[in-house]
């Protein structure tokens, strides 16, 4: 019994797994897919966060981004065709995960059964363990 409720969650972890990575890869994907589209005037700090920050920070993140506005510019218009590679890279990363939740359910299965096989092994004989 303990087996399977560790199989049970091994599994249930995995599904919560690969609806993270699906969910990550959707967002992802979504962003690059739009980022394209920022015009020059975009780039500039949010109110809110001039707003929390001192005046001389925020002075110098506004200067410094109008002088990155070029290269981010142009980094913006590479971001669409990035987004095809977020697929391979969602895949990636689940196989990762889910091989290290194999790893774990297995793990885990090895050692329930070891346990087992040593309390077996420790009872006087004619004596039986509950399973």
């Amino acid at each position: 019994m303990v087996i399977v409720l560790g199989w049970v969650l091994v599994l249930l972890l995995l599904a919560l797994w690969s609806g993270l990575v699906w969910s990550g890869q959707a967002l992802l994907a979504a962003m690059l897919a739009h980022a394209g589209t920022l015009g020059v005037g975009d780039w500039s700090l949010p109110a809110a966060l001039t707003a929390w920050l001192p005046v001389p920070v925020a002075e110098w993140l506004a200067a410094l981004l109008e002088n990155l506005t070029p290269q981010l510019q142009a980094l913006a218009g590479t971001l669409p065709w990035l987004s095809g590679g977020v697929s391979v890279l969602a895949w990636v990363v689940w196989s990762v995960g889910a091989l290290l939740l194999l790893g774990v359910g297995l793990a885990m299965h090895v050692a329930v059964a070891l346990w087992r096989k040593s309390r077996n092994s420790t009872l006087p004989s004619g004596v039986t363990a509950l399973r």
